[in-house]
């Protein structure tokens, strides 16, 4: 057996979108999660959000079967299509239900050394409904 093997896309009819969790200015990692900043938000392609009948600033739910967050989305086209972006390193309130994506990560180890499988977490997004 060789160091590593080919892994088919985990996407699903039921998750189809890939949850990307990348640093930004204000969340290297939580470490810096006490600083003021503008409220998260989910970064969405045009394409992908008028397939779900979404606009920008509508509050949404990023959810799979392990969890969901709750924020304001931001429809911009510097995300791929099939791909979501929410920052990584965020704290509990920093979301509308105090859940973060980690909550939506599988707890499965890679093929390769056994690291995380960060971005491999598959999900589906939809509007949340007032309450």
């Amino acid at each position: 057996m060789g160091l590593y093997a080919f892994q088919p896309d985990p996407a699903t009819d039921k998750y189809p979108l890939a949850l990307i969790s990348p640093s930004s200015e204000r969340t290297i990692n939580s470490t810096l999660g006490q600083l003021p900043r503008p409220d998260v938000k989910l970064v969405m392609h045009p394409e992908d959000a008028q397939a779900r009948g979404l606009a920008d600033g509508d509050l949404v739910r990023i959810f799979n079967d392990l969890g969901e967050v709750h924020c304001e989305l931001d429809v911009e086209p510097r995300v791929r299509p099939g791909t979501v972006s929410l920052p990584k390193g965020l704290w509990r309130r920093s979301t509308r239900n105090g859940v973060t994506g980690t909550a939506l990560v599988p707890d499965r180890l890679t093929d390769l050394a056994g690291g995380a499988c960060f971005n491999d977490a598959r999900v589906q997004v939809a509007s949340l409904p007032s309450a």
